[in-house]
């Protein structure tokens, strides 16, 4: 049981994070290119470097960082026309495999992105806006974060299912699932 608290405190911690610096960087997206249209239409001057900004850092950051958040609250996209055809147990059976093979693609996804931005790091990456360089190296390393991320939780979850813990899931889920368990089906 303290398996499962500890990882659904770090889970949980983990989501706040990744959600907070996600949320940050699509605020921060909206407000740049909002003022670049505003400088843009007011003072015939736009901000300098907004769209190597926005592509490069903000649209990777709100793309990738997610991920494990969407795993989390399971919110990904599924196509599960046969397996609910399936009695529970080799839909369960069927969901570990499933669950196994996401977690070695993702960690595999991770460590194929890890291994481009250290290239791109000692390369140290950078592209041209106008007349300016702009670095783009450090953004690299938000990709292998988000596959990172999302390989970790999974890995938790098979760990708790192995010790026979109940798995980490978001607060309020976790109170309706208590509160089926103590009044029956609904």
């Amino acid at each position: 049981m303290i398996e499962s608290q500890f990882f659904g405190a770090t889970v949980r911690f983990i989501d706040r994070l990744i959600m907070g610096l996600a949320g940050t960087a699509l605020v921060l997206m909206m407000l740049h290119i909002t003022a670049d249209v505003v400088s843009n239409l007011l003072f015939n001057a736009p901000i300098a470097l907004t769209n190597s900004t926005v592509t490069v850092y903000y649209m990777i950051a709100v793309a990738f960082l997610p991920l494990a958040a969407g795993e989390y609250r399971g919110a990904h996209i599924g196509v599960d026309l046969l397996v609910n055809r399936l009695s529970p147990i080799p839909r369960r059976r069927l969901d570990h495999v499933v669950q196994v093979l996401c977690f070695f693609v993702y960690l595999a996804l991770a460590a194929q992105a890890w291994q481009l931005a250290l290239e791109k790091l000692a390369a140290n990456a950078f592209m041209m806006e106008q007349t300016t360089r702009v670095s783009t190296w450090p953004s690299y390393f938000i990709v292998p974060l988000g596959f990172g991320l999302i390989a970790l939780l999974i890995g938790l979850r098979l760990i708790c299912r192995v010790l026979g813990q109940q798995e980490p899931m978001p607060r309020e889920e976790a109170s309706i699932e208590i509160m089926h368990e103590g009044h029956g089906n609904v």
